[in-house]
């Protein structure tokens, strides 16, 4: 990395190397091809400390700044993208729970969280609501000391197999975004259920779910800060999160510019490894720059994050930059490996539909770019000098 790293930082990441070298590298290619969820990989993260590295050691967790979190989430998608999928979903529940939670409700349900104990997943996205989410239709009507859920979500992404679950849904379904509440559910909760797994073209072992709700009962012990907050809640933490996923996809590029280095140095084209011709080098040079302007560029949004900075244009910056120029690098890294990288048992195969997700979910690459170019006003004062 271009950039100097501390003595904790250093042993967390070869920590979380070693893990994913034995631990879950070994295995992807079979998860992808069964789609079997890895439970016990998950809770071999917990016991590492993985799972709660930014929460305050005063609910359980490590305590430690977010670069230091990007670094494991880096090498967990460097050896299986789909458990990065698995374990972002969990991270992003904890941006809602952490700042939002009173003292109470975190010592309840963080310290499970950030021991690894239970998985947090984040439902706000439905079938007729994605990046517009003041137009969801759950909604949350009192009925005596409960909040009484009716309505669905979906592509929800660790539904089924969370201890504890962000839900968005209305209270006061009139006024829009500001009717929105959010409400910490457990596992088991009445009136919540599944459908199958969702069948995806890639991050196949990470399952996502339709999630239903039936006249779910939700008592007031369990609403996450003020009624009528929940979206700004909602975009806070996504805002924090897509930090998270640009992690996520430099550990996807990684692994694509390891393997392409590794094909160019084997593969023996006219009597010579294609490494040696100009065509495999200017792609082989390509990928490598991408990947270190995306790496800093989620460095530099994660010392924003742990500034208290607003993080709309940095959260935005980080995972565009990071997430195209991991689709890019992939496709280069297919590209060097010719028709054995087409081929379903080739690794590259498995990276090139992962990869394809991360421009998608936690807000479009589309959406990214609205949201940076609605925050130019504020870079620029009216002289059009830089602020």
């Amino acid at each position: 990395m271009p950039y100097p790293l501390n003595d904790t930082q250093r042993a967390m990441r070869q920590v979380i190397r070693d893990f994913c070298r034995n631990e879950v590298m070994p295995g992807a290619a079979e998860r992808d091809r069964t789609g079997a969820f890895p439970a016990e990989i998950m809770r071999g993260l917990g016991e590492l400390g993985a799972m709660g590295i930014t929460v305050p050691d005063s609910c359980g967790g490590l305590g430690l700044d977010t670069q230091t979190q990007l670094l494991a989430i880096e090498e967990v998608a460097r050896a299986d993208a789909a458990l990065a999928s698995i374990y972002t979903a969990h991270l992003l529940a904890l941006e809602v729970l952490v700042p939002y939670l009173n003292k109470e409700q975190k010592g309840r349900f963080i310290p499970d969280m950030a021991s690894g104990k239970a998985l947090g997943a984040f439902a706000l996205t439905e079938p007729g609501s994605g990046s517009d989410i003041g137009g969801m239709d759950t909604v949350a009507r009192r009925d005596g000391d409960a909040w009484v859920v009716s309505g669905s979500k979906t592509f929800i992404s660790n539904a089924a197999d969370a201890g504890t679950t962000v839900l968005f849904a209305k209270t006061d379904p009139a006024a829009g975004f500001r009717g929105i509440s959010a409400f910490v559910l457990s596992r088991g909760t009445p009136g919540v259920s599944f459908s199958e797994p969702q069948e995806k073209l890639g991050i196949r072992s990470a399952p996502t779910h339709t999630v239903y709700f039936d006249g779910a009962r939700v008592t007031d012990d369990r609403v996450i800060g003020e009624l009528g907050t929940g979206g700004k809640m909602a975009l806070s933490a996504l805002n924090r999160a897509r930090i998270d996923i640009a992690a996520m996809a430099n550990g996807i590029a990684q692994r694509a510019l390891e393997l392409a280095v590794e094909y160019a140095a084997a593969r023996v084209q006219f009597g010579h490894p294609i490494r040696d011709f100009q065509a495999i080098q200017l792609m082989l040079g390509q990928m490598d720059a991408e990947l270190e302007a995306a790496r800093l560029t989620a460095w530099w949004a994660a010392a924003e994050k742990d500034s208290g900075a607003d993080l709309r244009r940095a959260g935005s910056i980080a995972k565009w930059v990071a997430t195209e120029n991991c689709g890019a690098i992939v496709d280069l890294a297919v590209q060097v490996h010719g028709g054995a990288g087409y081929m379903r048992e080739s690794e590259i195969e498995r990276l090139y539909r992962d990869a394809r997700i991360l421009r998608i979910f936690e807000g479009t690459s589309q959406i990214q770019l609205l949201g940076i170019a609605a925050t130019l006003a504020a870079t620029f004062d009216r002289s059009g000098e830089v602020v």
